[in-house]
């Protein structure tokens, strides 16, 4: 039975309207802006479609949108980072008088299925088998995961996919078994070569258009929030699409004061965006090794560079990360990694096992690949938010929290979730930062890189006997002291030995 909307709501009510806290992942052709924990279901929906051949457009395909709900009242479910509206332009909302199901065009293409619903004859240009196979999709606990609104029985929303499940039910992981084309759909991205920065040549000075001496190199979207994109350079021209937080983009040339920009990293442009909230993810004089000086999740610094000629940091690329990571997007990785492997580098856990670790907690713990707040879920909510956490409770007593309000206070955090006044107290004084009197700095890009490493380094003996013996069960308990995500930490522990040097 399906969960209604505003049971959807309270479930998700931690990322209403929090656009800081959406990832942005690939789906087909198009980069769109979800819930992070939501990542391997876009990942499974486009499987799906990929499977059966349907074409998603990038024109009119979004889903992240903090707005009301269409003829109601309260929150879209848009608003949550948990639906998607596919190719809306052939698979329109529709009313209609009474009750009836949806009608499905019989034609064998999809350009003659939205020629039906262009006459109305059809409500959608997808075909039944495909809608079948994305409602077998399922959690590793055998939940449905999707709900498709062209089944709603009043009215037909045919581009609209939701998540039908809690994040704790999404943490689970999805069923891949479940997934119709998911093992070509995996082949077929690993495949792919790396999204790599066009090279230009060094422009002629005072040449009129030239391109900036950093273009084509990546940067990040620092806007609050998002950045419209547009079809010319300025805010005459249309609005292609927004770009969020954090985005990573290749600039690949510049008109005044306006940045040309490169999505999809094959040098092509899809649009210009100001360069006045476009910031480079390299500059000069960026610092070395060791604690990175902070960058406010808004705006962040410069990504700091691993340590020339340790271990094997130098070889751990993006690409190579990605092959870990078959649901997140290359760019929240090309983003964050830098600072995962200063922090790695600053402790001198440079070789393969440690690296490794590192990366395989990541995907267990934040499979976007972004230090994220902890998501409430029967496991540490009964009434209000992190109230299993707090002072006088047995969980509680566990993290070190004695304060009234610990529970929310102290919430995971960062790239390894940090958790409890007992971690964020003995931590924090190790780096050097007050994590007590400023919690939400473990979300910080640069120094949740180091409290990673730091939190490594500290069993760091432990881990290591257990990675000898090929214990990965014990690894991971060390670090998360159960087996939480050990089925996410073990794949990206076994593609890393492929991906990574040994």
């Amino acid at each position: 039975m399906p969960r209604t909307t505003e049971e959807q709501r309270q479930l998700w009510r931690d990322f209403e309207c929090a656009e800081d806290k959406m990832i942005v992942v690939p789906f087909g052709p198009d980069r769109i802006r979800v819930a992070p924990v939501t990542a391997d279901a876009w990942q499974a929906l486009a499987a799906v479609m990929a499977h059966h051949r349907y074409a998603i457009r990038t024109t009119d395909t979004d889903s992240y949108n903090c707005r009301t709900i269409k003829d109601g009242t309260g929150r879209s479910l848009h608003s949550y980072g948990i639906a998607l509206d596919v190719n809306w332009q052939t698979n329109p909302w529709r009313d209609h008088q009474g009750t009836r199901p949806v009608n499905f065009s019989s034609k064998l293409t999809q350009l003659e299925r939205a020629e039906d619903v262009r006459v109305g004859i059809a409500d959608t240009d997808m075909t039944k088998e495909m809608i079948e196979s994305v409602l077998r999709i399922q959690t590793k606990a055998g939940l449905r995961v999707f709900e498709w609104g062209g089944g709603w029985q009043t009215v037909k929303d045919c581009m609209h996919f939701e998540i039908d499940v809690s994040p704790a039910d999404m943490s689970a992981g999805i069923d891949t078994r479940t997934v119709e084309g998911w093992n070509t759909f995996v082949a077929n991205a690993a495949a792919m070569p790396p999204a790599a920065a066009p090279t230009n040549p060094a422009p002629t000075a005072g040449t009129p258009g030239a391109p900036p001496a950093n273009a084509g190199q990546l940067h990040v979207v620092i806007a609050r929030g998002a950045l419209n994109l547009r079809s010319g350079p300025g805010t005459t021209f249309p609005v292609l699409r927004n770009l969020a937080a954090n985005t990573v983009v290749s600039v690949v040339g510049r008109q005044g004061d306006w940045a040309r920009v490169d999505l999809e990293g094959d040098g092509l442009a899809d649009g210009f965006a100001s360069l006045a909230f476009l910031q480079p993810t390299v500059s000069p004089g960026q610092p070395g090794p060791g604690l990175a000086p902070t960058a406010s999740p808004s705006q962040p610094g410069p990504s700091p560079a691993p340590p020339a000629g340790t271990g094997i940091l130098d070889q751990v690329t993006p690409a190579a990360a990605k092959r870990m990571f078959p649901a997140t997007g290359l760019g929240p990785i090309t983003a964050n990694l830098p600072f995962v492997l200063a922090g790695l580098g600053s402790f001198n856990l440079v070789d393969r096992s440690m690296v490794l670790m590192a990366l395989a907690t990541i995907r267990a713990e934040t499979e976007g690949f972004v230090p994220i707040d902890e998501f409430v879920s029967p496991f540490n909510t009964a009434s209000s938010p992190f109230d299993l956490y707090d002072a006088g409770t047995a969980i509680g007593a566990g993290l070190g929290n004695t304060v009234p309000g610990d529970g929310p206070r102290f919430k995971g955090r960062g790239y390894v979730q940090l958790t409890g006044r007992d971690n964020y107290t003995r931590i924090g004084s190790q780096i050097q930062q007050d994590l007590v009197g400023r919690p939400s700095l473990a979300n910080d890009p640069a120094t949740a890189g180091v409290i990673l490493a730091r939190f490594l380094l500290n069993k760091e003996a432990a881990i290591r006997t257990a990675l000898a013996a090929g214990d990965l069960r014990r690894a991971r308990k060390l670090v998360n002291g159960g087996s939480h995500g050990f089925d996410r930490f073990k794949d990206a522990f076994d593609r890393g030995l492929a991906a990574l040097p040994g």
